[in-house]
């Protein structure tokens, strides 16, 4: 084969990736009922003859490409994408514009999943060099508890054959496109979401005597929280103890007789985690007494943190280094969202970096979950490369 045809062959397959990616942009998913989306990465699998698994987890694919030469128990590299979108209206004015109302790939899936089916096209191609098996992820439900990755390890997606290590990569405009973020080490924070059902007693606002009111309850509760965690965290372990709704359905001279707070609570300590879950039941015994109300506490366990092995995002950054230039590898700070590809690093190895998608220059700046969200699609072809460059060594 030469050159010039092997160049013809990889413009064609760039130019799939990207109306891959728009298809799956127009026709965003809820999490775990991403039904055409598994069937649309079932198709692209099949025209290119790689073995797959369907429906794992319900709504996950997961395929596999080895060479002759490895025996069916090789152990395995693995590389995941995640398939589902997020209930945003899209506000962009494009061709590839979200036709299902409500729905948005706002936090780039769509990108992920395109990338790595063009990843999987040309390891396909390329099987015979493979040092190890290539195990392709394609996870549904990453934007919502309990979380596509626990369910996806649940099933048995480490084994049969044996992961030894994963690696995925993720949209984040806030670099331009061509550079790539990495960090080794702690990355991303642990998730739990927290929720608040305050019961006082209603009334007249002018008879302050004749009602508890679930707003002040409320309020002393988050106060005396927010203080004790502050008080107490361990130095040096990053956390964030956030309240993002309160809701009291009273009026100017009506005191609501119920109050509703929902929050989160984020961290990279384990140990800390558990200990700040039994500081928030405490204080809300506590407040309840002092205010003779009732403060019915439940704390959604969401994703642990993520910890990306060193020795593996050691050697990927070296590839990456080597693949696109030393100077457009990025090193990345602790930041306190999460990921549930978590998950998988509390099993084996893992690298998540970041692949830059924005553009200043032609507007593409808006953060991910944001309803005006879109990337440079040139990152497309920097994603394929990036993935097969890792798979291949």
């Amino acid at each position: 084969m030469t050159d010039a045809t092997n160049n013809i062959e990889l413009a064609e397959l760039f130019l799939k990736v990207k109306t891959w990616r728009r298809h799956l942009h127009m026709h965003p998913e809820p999490s775990f009922k991403e039904f055409e989306s598994m069937e649309f990465v079932c198709e692209v699998l099949t025209e290119f003859g790689i073995s797959f698994q369907k429906g794992v987890a319900n709504t996950g694919v997961v395929a596999l490409i080895r060479a002759d030469h490895h025996a069916p128990d090789t152990p395995c590299l693995a590389l995941r994408a995640d398939l589902d979108a997020l209930p945003i209206t899209e506000q962009n004015d494009v061709p590839y514009k979200s036709q299902n109302p409500g729905w948005m790939h706002a936090c780039g899936h769509d990108v992920h999943t395109s990338i790595l089916l063009g990843a999987a096209v040309l390891l396909q191609q390329r099987r015979a060099e493979l040092k190890r098996p290539i195990k392709l992820i394609f996870q549904p439900g990453e934007e919502q508890n309990p979380g596509g990755a626990s369910l996806l390890i649940k099933a048995g997606v480490l084994e049969n054959p044996a992961v030894e290590a994963l690696v995925a990569l993720h949209v984040y405009p806030e670099l331009p496109v061509g550079q790539i973020g990495i960090k080794e080490g702690l990355y991303m924070a642990s998730s739990d979401e927290i929720h608040v059902e305050i019961t006082g007693v209603g009334g007249h606002g002018a008879l302050p005597e004749r009602f508890v009111n679930p707003i002040d309850v409320g309020v002393a509760w988050m106060q005396a929280c927010k203080e004790q965690v502050a008080e107490l965290c361990p130095k040096d372990v990053p956390q964030v103890l956030t309240f993002g709704r309160f809701e009291a359905l009273g009026s100017t001279n009506v005191v609501s007789s119920t109050a509703a707070i929902k929050g989160t609570f984020r961290t990279m300590n384990e140990t800390w985690r558990a200990q700040v879950k039994t500081i928030l039941q405490a204080q809300a015994l506590k407040i309840g007494e002092q205010f003779a109300a009732q403060i019915q506490l439940q704390i959604g366990e969401g994703y642990p943190f993520l910890h990306n092995d060193p020795n593996l995002t050691a050697r990927v950054r070296n590839i990456l280094s080597k693949a696109l230039g030393e100077d457009n590898i990025i090193e990345l700070g602790l930041r306190m969202t999460a990921e549930d590809f978590a998950f998988y690093s509390q099993h084996k190895p893992v690298c998540f970096f970041r692949l830059g998608t924005g553009n200043l220059e032609a507007g593409i700046t808006h953060a991910v979950h944001h309803p005006q969200f879109d990337i440079d699609e040139a990152a497309l072809e920097i994603g394929v490369k990036s993935m097969v460059a890792i798979a291949m060594s």
